[in-house]
C-alpha cells in the first residue's frame, strides 16, 4: 500500500543519486526552495510535479511511495553503481536510442512484480518460487529478484537467502537480462524471456542460465516462468511467499507447470 510519509525519505534516497540538487531542480523545472520542501515532508508536490520528478529518475510515480527500505533495496542493488555507469557510457546510450527505446509503451507493460519458477538446482525435484521485480529507470529496465530457500527439517528457518539486481532490455518481443547475485557475490546469471498474456494474467516464460564463481557449483541453465502478481516494488507480504514447494503445490498456476514439465527442466553442464 502506497504512503505519501515515505515519499521525502525516498526522493532523499535519490538525490544521492545525482550531482546537485540545485541543477537537479533547473532540470525537472521546480523551484529549489519548493523542493526543499518536498525533501522536509512538509509539502507534497502536485500532480505535475510528482509526474516531473519520476520522469526524471525513470521511475513510475506509484514507486516514489513505496516503503523506504524497499526502495532503496530497488536503488542501491549492489550493482547500482556499475549499471547506473553502464546506462551512462557513450556506446550503452547509442543501444539504448536505436534498439530499446522504440519500445518504450511495451516497457510500461512489463514493469511490476512477479512470482517466479523453476526447478532448483539445490534441492532437486523441487520448484523455487522466488520475488522477480521489473522496474524503469531512465527509459532502461532494470529488476532484482530474490530466492529463499527455507530449512528443510521443517523448522521454518532460512538456510540460503540470495539476491540478484541486473538489466533487462526488451528486443524484438524477447526480453534478454542480465544479473548478478549481491549477497553471496558469487554468481552471475543470464535470461532470455518472452511475456505473454493468458486467461488475462500476464507471464513471462523463458530460459535462465547461471554461472557460479567456483567450480564446486557447475554451470546451469533452467526454464523459467514468471506471474505478473502486483504493481510497484517487492513488498514484505510478496516474499513471504519466496519459498521451495513440491511440484504438486496447488499454489503454483497450471500455466506455469505445463510449462516447466514439457521437456527438460534443466541443462546441466557435463
Amino acid at each position: 500500500m502506497q504512503s505519501e510519509k515515505h515519499f521525502p525519505e525516498n526522493l532523499r534516497t535519490l538525490c544521492e543519486q545525482v550531482g546537485t540538487i540545485s541543477e537537479m531542480c533547473r532540470k525537472i523545472g521546480i523551484n529549489r526552495q519548493q523542493f526543499n520542501k518536498y525533501l522536509a515532508g512538509t509539502h507534497a508536490p502536485s500532480k505535475n510535479n510528482l509526474r516531473a520528478i519520476a520522469g526524471f529518475f525513470g521511475v513510475s510515480a506509484d514507486v516514489l511511495f513505496s516503503a523506504p527500505n524497499d526502495f532503496r533495496s530497488m536503488v542501491e542493488g549492489g550493482h547500482f553503481h556499475l549499471f547506473r555507469n553502464l546506462i551512462q557510457s557513450p556506446k550503452m546510450l547509442m543501444f539504448i536510442d536505436e534498439v530499446v527505446k522504440v519500445n518504450e509503451n511495451k516497457l510500461s507493460e512489463l514493469v511490476g512484480v512477479y512470482e517466479r519458477y523453476h526447478y532448483s538446482s539445490i534441492y532437486k525435484g523441487q520448484i523455487l518460487r522466488s520475488l522477480f521485480c521489473l522496474y524503469e529507470r531512465d527509459g532502461v529496465l532494470m529488476h532484482y529478484y530474490l530466492e529463499r530457500f527455507p530449512d528443510m527439517n521443517g523448522s521454518g528457518k532460512i538456510d540460503y537467502l540470495f539476491k540478484y539486481h541486473g538489466l533487462s532490455f526488451f528486443i524484438s518481443n524477447r526480453l534478454f537480462s542480465i544479473d548478478f547475485e549481491t549477497i553471496q557475490k558469487n554468481e552471475m546469471t543470464f535470461s532470455n524471456l518472452a511475456a505473454i498474456n493468458r486467461n488475462s494474467k500476464k507471464y513471462i516464460f523463458g530460459v535462465s542460465s547461471g554461472i557460479a564463481a567456483t567450480m564446486m557449483r557447475q554451470p546451469v541453465a533452467v526454464k523459467v516462468a514468471m506471474c505478473h502478481v502486483d504493481k510497484g516494488l517487492i513488498r514484505k507480504s510478496h516474499i513471504r511467499r519466496a519459498t521451495v514447494l513440491s511440484p504438486s503445490d496447488p499454489s503454483i498456476p497450471k500455466e506455469v507447470i505445463i510449462y516447466l514439465n514439457t521437456g527438460n527442466t534443466s541443462i546441466d553442464s557435463a
